[in-house]
C-alpha cells in the first residue's frame, strides 16, 4: 500500500494564494492520512487488545484444573502402593486403579485443550506481527515522504517570509497554524513508528514464550499417555487375578446388592414418616448444590451414581444409590451442609449409617464406626459426624455417601464442589 502525498509546490512570489492554497490542500490531505493511518492502526492492534486475555485466561483456568487433577492421582497412587493381602483389598484396588484411569484420561485431554488454546494464541500473534510489520512498513514509507516534503520546503520557501508576506494578521495566523499542524503530524507519525515497534518487539516475546510452553506441555502429555498405559496394564493385571475368583466376585456382589436395598428401604421409611415432621434447619441445601464440601477429606470415588459395568465380571451390571469414597488423609466423616440428623441407624454390610434432613433434602452417611452425634442434633458444615469403619490392617476406610431430594435419588459427585 503506497500513500500518495502531494509535495508541497511553492512559488517565487510567496505573496501569491496559490502557495498558501497548495500549503492548506497538503495539510489537509496529510490529517485525512493521518486519520486513516491511525484508524487502521487501532483496527490492526484490536486482535492484540481483545483476544490475549481471553487466551490467558482460558490457559490460566486449564492449569488450575490440571492442578486439582494432579492431586487427586496423587491420592490414589498413595492408595495403590499399600499392600494388598486379600482378595477384597484387591478388588478395591482395582476400583481405585478405575478412578485412576478416569482421571489420567481427563488430565490427557486437559493437556490436549492446553496445547489447542497455545496454538491458537501463537497463530493469533503471528498474525498480530504480520499485521503490525505492515504497519510500520506504512508508516516508515509516509514517514519518509514527510521528511523528503519538509527538506523540499525547506529549500524552497523562507517560513519568516512565508509569514510576513501574508496581507494581514489572520492570513498569517492561518499560515502558521498550518505548518504547526504539518509538523505535530510528522511527530506523531514519528511515535506511531516507535510504539509500534515496541509493541512487535512484545509480541516476539511473546510468541516465543507460548512456543516454549506448548513443548512443555507436549512432553508432558507424552508421559502422562505412558503412565495411562502403565496403569491399564496393572489393572488388567489385577482383574486377571481376580477372574478366577468369579464365585467370591458374584457372592460379594448379591450381598452388596442386598445390604443396598435394606439402607434403600430404611430411608424410604424415614421419609413417610417425615412427611409431617420435617426440619427446616438448613432448608436452602439446594442453593448450595455444586458447592458442597466432601464428606470425606481427600477421599477417592471407587464406586459411582447409578448403573455401570461391574470392574471385574463381565456382562454384570451394578447399580449405587449414591458413592463410595476411598478416604486418603483422614478416616473422619463430616457434614456437608447445615441440617438436622434425623436418623442414626445400623444396617448389616454398612455398620452405622446417618440421616441428616436439610429442609426437602437429605444426606446420608453410611458404613461408619464411631459416631459423635445424636438423633435430634443440629450440625454445622464440616462437623464430624463419625469415624469410618475399617478393619485392622486396613489404613483407610470407605465411606457410603447418597443424597436425596426427598424419594428422588441425586448423584452425589455433581452436588459436591469440584
Amino acid at each position: 500500500m503506497i500513500l500518495n502525498t502531494p509535495s508541497l509546490i511553492c512559488t517565487t512570489d510567496v505573496s501569491d494564494k496559490k502557495t498558501t492554497t497548495v500549503l492548506h490542500k497538503f495539510v489537509q490531505n496529510i490529517c485525512a492520512t493521518c486519520s486513516k493511518i491511525s484508524v487502521w492502526s487501532i483496527i490492526l492492534l484490536l486482535p492484540v487488545l481483545f483476544s490475549q486475555p481471553l487466551f490467558s485466561q482460558d490457559v490460566d483456568k486449564l492449569r488450575n484444573e490440571r492442578e486439582s487433577l494432579l492431586k487427586e492421582i496423587e491420592s490414589t497412587r498413595n492408595l495403590l502402593n499399600t499392600k494388598r493381602t486379600s482378595r477384597e483389598e484387591t478388588f478395591a484396588l482395582v476400583n481405585i486403579l478405575a478412578h485412576e484411569i478416569e482421571v489420567r484420561e481427563s488430565l490427557i485431554n486437559n493437556f490436549r485443550q492446553e496445547i489447542e488454546a497455545l496454538n491458537l494464541q501463537i497463530e493469533q500473534n503471528q498474525l498480530n506481527i504480520n499485521e503490525l510489520e505492515l504497519s510500520i512498513k506504512v508508516i516508515k514509507d509516509e514517514y519518509v515522504r514527510l521528511l523528503q516534503d519538509t527538506y523540499l520546503r525547506r529549500n524552497s520557501m523562507n517560513e519568516l517570509l512565508f509569514f510576513l508576506s501574508a496581507k494581514n494578521f489572520s492570513e498569517a495566523y492561518h499560515r502558521h497554524r498550518l505548518l504547526k499542524e504539518y509538523s505535530s503530524y510528522r511527530q506523531r507519525q514519528g511515535q506511531a513508528l516507535i510504539e509500534n515497534q515496541n509493541q512487535l518487539k512484545l509480541l516476539m516475546q511473546k510468541i516465543e514464550v507460548q512456543r516454549e510452553n506448548k513443548e512443555a506441555s507436549l512432553n508432558k502429555l507424552e508421559k502422562e499417555y505412558a503412565s495411562l498405559n502403565e496403569s491399564q496394564l496393572q489393572k488388567q493385571k489385577l482383574i486377571g487375578e481376580l477372574q478366577k475368583e468369579e464365585q467370591w466376585l458374584k457372592q460379594q456382589l448379591a450381598e452388596k446388592e442386598r445390604q443396598a436395598k435394606v439402607l434403600e428401604s430404611q430411608i424410604l421409611e424415614y421419609i413417610r414418616q417425615s412427611q409431617s415432621e420435617k426440619s427446616t434447619y438448613g432448608k436452602d441445601f439446594a442453593e448450595s448444590m455444586g458447592k458442597l464440601i466432601w464428606p470425606v477429606s481427600g477421599g477417592v470415588v471407587v464406586n459411582h451414581f447409578g448403573e455401570h459395568e461391574h470392574p471385574v465380571l463381565k456382562g454384570v451390571v451394578i447399580k449405587n444409590n449414591g458413592i463410595d469414597i476411598q478416604s486418603t488423609l483422614s478416616n473422619e466423616a463430616v457434614a456437608v451442609y447445615p441440617g438436622e440428623i434425623s436418623r442414626v441407624i445400623t444396617i448389616p454390610g454398612y455398620n452405622n449409617a446417618i440421616i441428616i434432613r436439610h429442609g426437602d433434602y437429605l444426606t446420608v452417611y453410611a458404613n461408619l464406626k464411631d459416631i459423635q452425634v445424636k438423633q435430634g442434633q443440629k450440625v454445622e458444615t464440616g462437623e464430624q459426624l463419625g469415624t469410618l469403619y475399617k478393619e485392622d490392617n486396613e489404613a483407610n476406610g470407605v465411606l457410603h455417601f447418597e443424597i436425596w431430594k426427598e424419594s428422588q435419588k441425586l448423584n452425589p459427585v455433581q452436588c459436591l464442589r469440584p
